[in-house]
Parts: structure tokens; C-alpha cells; sequence
């Protein structure tokens, strides 16, 4: 749930909230260790196989186990593959919902029978000839240059060129939200970027002393923006993006665009660093990359049961009290396209549950 409160004209006071239980604990605690991983593909929907692959690494950690090479590039096959698929269902359907031009919807239908063998990589598979299927079908569909191509634009001059001769759905999406939108949901959120270990184990820490810190999750003091801009903030396109634009709508576009190109072509290459664990104490950590941004699973195992188990997600990061949703959305003009501009932004944050708006006009 998003509020915006008007007062003179414009956004005097934006909120964000969660109406959705934290039920980790009541659902993962006391089962066995072994169920984690199949139990969060299962619950979660959206982004599952990141949920499962958070959850069987969390559990190894707090075992003081690893899991094998094999098993991990298998595992990194799917979380790209399922990044892929998220941001395209993004690019292909929902933004050109949001920009009133035609959905891509068969496209998107290809997209997902092409990703459908990567997403159910197993370990020691080796899967070259559907990577290159699904990188030759966004050449023609997304990019209208080949992925590693567009992972070469530097500038905002070269992103406009693109726009202007790729004739594809995503191109027609980027020139709309260039003329409309470019600046919009822009905030002075400070960047989560890419996680790591000691990332991780610091925020277990937190995670102890707080037991509300699923709900506003923060890092070094700080509420965060994760997912794309954050991951790809230094990439010269972004960058340059950012400095343009602002860290809001084209920026967020831009990011999405190129993390997708990275994911399709980490699937042909099988490199990849999506996902890693980490131990603090007797409690073990999984997280994953996702295409909404960082997720993080915490456990501990007593006696092959699961005790403690939380979860912490990339929406409460995006959509923190004083995060990217609340600071983007404050000072917006009350000019009868309001709830259009919360919904943009909304969409750009990219939630994981389904978000109402509500209008308050003092």
C-alpha cells in the first residue's frame, strides 16, 4: 500500500507500507533442514527458484557445508535465466501496459519456452544450444543488436541512437519513457549495490539486534535502492543515465536493459555470480541477486530442524519508509496524471506483491 498526500498542489507526504504477514518463522521453523530449499520454491511465486537457492544455501551454511561447483553453476544457470525472464516480462508486457503501447505478449511467450530447459538447469547439465537460442531470439526481439552489443553502449547519445534504429518493442518503450518520463521517481536513495559476504553477515548481525529489520531493512545506517540501477550503477551507460536524468525512470530502463543483455549472455558463457552464503555464529546465510534485487534467507539448524528462520526481501528494501518509492515520490504535482506517476514508479521499483495506491488530498 502507497499513500500520497497532497497538499498546495503536490505530494506533501508519500508512505509506504506492507500489509503482507511476516511468516517465515511459523512456516520454515521446526521443519527439516531438507525442506527449505523445495518449501520456499514452493511459496513463493515470484522469483522462486532465487527463494529455493536462498534457502538450500542458508541451510549448508548453517550446516557448515558448501555446496559442489557443479551444483553452483546449475544454480547460477537458473537465477540467470530467471533474471532474464523477469526483466523481460518487465520490458514486454507490463511498462508498455503502464506506457499505453501494444504488449509484446507472444514475444514474451517465446521468451519463456526458450528459457523454460535454463530455468530447470541441473547440475553437470550443459545447455550451449538453448543459451544461443534464447540470444539470437533478443537480438531480433529486444535488442535488434546482438545482447553483447548492447552491453557496449557507453552514453546516453548511443543509448538515443539505439533507441531511434532498433525497431523493436523495448526500443518503442525507452523512446516513450525518454519523452515522458525520463526524470520521473528520481530520489536521493543511496545505492544497495551488488552483495557480498561480509555484506551479508553484516546484515545478520542487524537481523539479531532487530526484530522488525525484515520490515525496513537498512545498510550502514541507511535505507537502500536494490535491483538493476543499483547492481549496474556503474556500468558508462548508467552512469551517464544518472547524471542525465537523475536515479529514477530512464535510468531504471536503461539498467534493466543491460542487466537483461548480461544475463542472456552470462547464460552462453556460464559465468555468473548471483548467489553466495555466509556464516555468523551458528547461523547460516543464503542470498541471491534478483532480478527485484537482493533477497536473504538467515537460519540456524538445532538438531536437523530449521529454528529462526527469516527472510528478508528486495520490495522492503525498494519500498522502505524513507527508501527509493518515498523520497521518488515526494514533491510529484497534482496535475490529474498523479496516480499514473506513483504507478510508473512504482512498476519501476518493480514490487514482488501486488501494490494499491491511495490518494489523500487535504
Amino acid at each position: 500500500m502507497v499513500t500520497l498526500t497532497v497538499a498546495g498542489g503536490r505530494v506533501a507526504r508519500a508512505e509506504a507500507r506492507s500489509d503482507r504477514p511476516r511468516i517465515a518463522g511459523r512456516l520454515f521453523d521446526g521443519r527439516a533442514a531438507g525442506e527449505a530449499e523445495p518449501l520456499a520454491g514452493a511459496l513463493f511465486a515470484i522469483c522462486g527458484r532465487a527463494q529455493s537457492i536462498a534457502a538450500a544455501t542458508a541451510v549448508e551454511q548453517a550446516l557448515g557445508r558448501a555446496a559442489s561447483e557443479p551444483v553452483r553453476l546449475a544454480r547460477e544457470t537458473r537465477l540467470a535465466a530467471e533474471a532474464a525472464q523477469e526483466h523481460l516480462g518487465r520490458l514486454l508486457v507490463d511498462w508498455p501496459r503502464l506506457a499505453g503501447l501494444e504488449t509484446a505478449v507472444k514475444p514474451y511467450a517465446r521468451a519463456r519456452a526458450l528459457l523454460s530447459p535454463l530455468l530447470a538447469s541441473a547440475p553437470g547439465a550443459t545447455l550451449p544450444q538453448a543459451a544461443l537460442d534464447v540470444n539470437e531470439w533478443a537480438q531480433s526481439a529486444v535488442f535488434g543488436v546482438s545482447p553483447a552489443d548492447f552491453l557496449s553502449l557507453d552514453s546516453v547519445n548511443g543509448f538515443a541512437n539505439w533507441v531511434r534504429g532498433a525497431g523493436t518493442s523495448p526500443a518503442s518503450l525507452a523512446l516513450a519513457v525518454l519523452e515522458r518520463h525520463a526524470r520521473l521517481g528520481a530520489s536521493d536513495t543511496a545505492f544497495l549495490g551488488t552483495a557480498d559476504a561480509s555484506m551479508v553477515e553484516s546484515l545478520a548481525a542487524h537481523l539479531d539486534a532487530d526484530p522488525a529489520f525484515d520490515d525496513a531493512p537498512h545498510w550502514q545506517g541507511q535505507p537502500r535502492e536494490t535491483g538493476a540501477l543499483a547492481r549496474m550503477a556503474s556500468h558508462p551507460l548508467v552512469a551517464d543515465a544518472v547524471e542525465t536524468f537523475g536515479p529514477g525512470l530512464a535510468a531504471r530502463l536503461v539498467a534493466r536493459l543491460l542487466e537483461t543483455a548480461a544475463a542472456l549472455g552470462d547464460l552462453r558463457t556460464g559465468r555468473g555470480s548471483r548467489h553466495g552464503g555466509a556464516r555468523h555464529g551458528d547461523v547460516g546465510l543464503g542470498w541471491a541477486e534478483t532480478a527485484r534485487g537482493l533477497l536473504v534467507h538467515r537460519t540456524r539448524v538445532e538438531g536437523d530442524r530449521l529454528a529462526g528462520y527469516r527472510i528478508v526481501a528486495p520490495t522492503e528494501w525498494n519500498f522502505h519508509p524513507e527508501g527509493a518509492f518515498v523520497r521518488g515520490a515526494a514533491g510529484l504535482a497534482d496535475d490529474g496524471a498523479l496516480e499514473a506517476a506513483a504507478h510508473w514508479i512504482v512498476g519501476s521499483l518493480d514490487p514482488c506483491v501486488g501494490v494499491r495506491c491511495e490518494v489523500i488530498r487535504a
